[in-house]
């Protein structure tokens, strides 16, 4: 892995083409590194046709944001992990010493988001670092 000072967590929705769009701008503003976080959550997936769909989605979504970081002239390293959102995100951020952690904020139902808790919100309260959150 590559010194990164901005870490993107993204799951491709909407909330988080939005978290990229700023943290390509922060990139290039301040020439920062970047990596891109797609967390396979098993919670969500029950069977091992959904676990190889989840993790081909996730393929998918981080070559997607390396397309448009190179195109931008940013490079984007991919990374994609197993695990759940929140605790994932605050553990690759540690690991990798990242600066910034960008993310978009998330479309659940608010009485889900309120039962499992907010990966937001975790990371917001846990990360050792600045959180950006993109609406």
């Amino acid at each position: 892995m590559v010194n990164v000072e901005i870490l993107l967590a993204t799951d491709g929705s909407q909330r988080a083409k939005k978290a990229e769009r700023v943290a390509f701008r922060l990139s290039k503003v301040y020439h920062h590194r970047m990596a891109a976080l797609f967390v396979v959550n098993f919670m969500n997936a029950h069977s091992a046709s959904e676990r190889e769909k989840a993790i081909k989605q996730g393929d998918k979504v981080l070559n997607e944001v390396a397309a448009e970081g190179k195109k931008l002239g940013v490079e984007v390293e991919k990374i994609l992990e197993i695990g759940h959102t929140g605790n994932t995100i605050l553990k690759v951020s540690k690991a990798l010493k990242v600066h910034t952690i960008v993310m978009g904020s998330e479309s659940r139902n608010v009485l889900i988001r309120f039962l499992s808790g907010s990966v937001t919100g975790k990371v917001l309260k846990n990360a050792g670092c600045t959180v950006i959150v993109a609406r």
